[in-house]
């Protein structure tokens, strides 16, 4: 379970900080306290960090803040396309070895991690179902 989301805002606090940055300084305080506060001040893992970020990053699109969305992207994992999950699917899932085809969105899910959202995993599975 990787904390390296956690870990790369905590550093950027410090880096921030050497800096003399403090508008980065107090936005990763902000986003540090928010993952504290949903782990119980234990390190999130990136899965459920990831929740977090895409969530404070709906709020900063919507106050149109571009420093935040900037600040936020680069701690988001980059989202593979649907091809990139089709490709990923059609080499690592057999689907006659799954009791249902849609089984196949959890393994996808499970094994691609933030980078494959669920929604986006389903969309494929179904795509290919239907052949």
């Amino acid at each position: 379970m990787s904390t390296a989301i956690y870990e790369a805002i905590r550093r950027e606090i410090v880096e921030a900080m050497k800096r003399g940055d403090v508008q980065s300084r107090d936005y990763a305080r902000v986003v540090k306290a928010e993952l504290d506060r949903k782990g119980d001040g234990r390190p999130l893992p990136d899965a459920e960090a990831v929740k977090i970020l895409k969530a404070l990053r709906v709020t900063a699109e919507e106050n149109q803040n571009a420093f935040e969305l900037a600040f936020l992207d680069r701690y988001l994992p980059k989202e593979m396309s649907e091809e990139e999950i089709e490709a990923w699917i059609r080499a690592n899932v057999d689907f006659s070895q799954l009791k249902s085809p849609m089984a196949a969105v959890g393994l996808a899910t499970r094994a691609l991690g933030p980078a494959a959202p669920g929604e986006r995993v389903r969309r494929v599975v179904e795509r290919l179902v239907k052949g």
